[in-house]
């Protein structure tokens, strides 16, 4: 469809919103490539980290764990006994919250099964802790010595491989997280470049089209108007559209059609005064001709009367001579 037959508020109005689409549609993409990149922050923030510091805080109370099993052993003074039996208590109670948090994170089947493994494991070793607590009760040091060496440092060892293999699990999978996001990152700044890029060639491609479809028929108009001033009225010119300037041209051309017509009659009307003037000269010259005849019959009538007058007047004093002689 051509746009000279949109009026011009109509074609700034279809101009103006599909600059207002292309903004709107670069803003739709700018935020869904935001919420992708949103939804991976909080994947790596809500899930894998949470993970890994969980998973970091269970290995920190395992070694914890072995140490103050060891130092049951080496360290038996009564009152450092006390206080590692009450941090062993206690480091039970907190290893269960800290694998309770753990477990709200567990993301997918692979990591469950790494995390069951880790709960054998973990079984493993404290059946071993529990085998210690009555060696420390009765003072039998050789054999928790012993213990500690064959059996517990083995099944910690088990236990720090699945704790290994959580952590890598999880870093892992906040690598693929981070990478994902970086390549939503690169993805969402080609396509925001691609559409502003886009958006910039469509607008200044609007903005062409919708100059050029009103300074083109106004120059138009101005060149015929500039015509009409200069007096000639014979060119003709074709009206395209049914916008503003198209009404002007019309306008313009009906403008240049009545003066046209009106210079025609007035010249029509020139011609046949033209006429008339010559005939009425033709009627004057022949009047003026007819009065020059009738004058010069009037002088001769004149000049007859005249020579009447002189011959009665010479009659009239042979008649007085006449007289005067008979009455001699």
């Amino acid at each position: 469809m051509s746009l000279r037959k949109l009026t011009v508020s109509r074609r700034s109005a279809l101009g103006f919103g599909l600059i207002g689409l292309i903004v709107l549609f670069l803003g739709l993409l700018s935020l869904k490539q935001m919420a992708q990149m949103n939804t991976e922050s909080k994947d790596v923030n809500e899930g894998w980290l949470p993970s890994i510091i969980a998973l970091g805080e269970l290995n920190q109370h395992i070694l914890r764990i072995r140490i103050y099993n060891f130092r049951l052993a080496v360290n038996r003074d009564e009152t450092t006994l006390q206080s590692t039996r009450a941090s062993l208590a206690s480091f039970d109670k907190e290893l269960a919250d800290i694998e309770s948090v753990y477990q709200k994170t567990i993301s997918s089947s692979d990591e469950q099964a790494l995390f069951r493994q880790y709960q054998a494991a973990r079984e493993s070793y404290y059946q071993l802790v529990n085998e210690i607590i009555p060696l420390d009760r009765d003072g039998r040091v050789d054999e928790m010595v012993s213990l500690i060496e064959t059996k517990m440092n083995p099944a910690a060892s088990q236990l720090g491989e699945t704790l290994r293999a959580l952590v890598a699990h999880n870093n892992q999978g906040a690598a693929r997280s981070a990478e994902h996001s970086s390549q939503i990152f690169d993805s969402a700044k080609l396509w925001t470049i691609f559409t502003i890029a886009l958006a910039a060639l469509l607008t200044f491609g609007l903005a062409w089209l919708f100059t050029r479809s009103i300074v083109q028929p106004l120059n138009q108009a101005v060149s015929v108007a500039e015509t009409v001033a200069s007096g000639d009225l014979t060119q003709d010119f074709i009206i395209e559209g049914n916008d503003e300037p198209a009404r002007l041209l019309a306008a313009l051309k009906t403008m240049q059609t009545n003066l046209r017509n009106t210079i025609r009659g007035i010249s029509d009307s020139s011609n046949q005064l033209a006429s008339a003037a010559e005939e009425l000269n033709t009627v004057t010259e022949d009047s003026t001709r007819g009065l020059h005849q009738q004058n010069h019959e009037i002088e001769q009538a004149a000049t007859a009367v005249n020579e009447m007058t002189t011959a009665v007047d010479e009659v009239a004093r042979n008649a007085v001579a006449t007289s005067e002689a008979s009455r001699e």
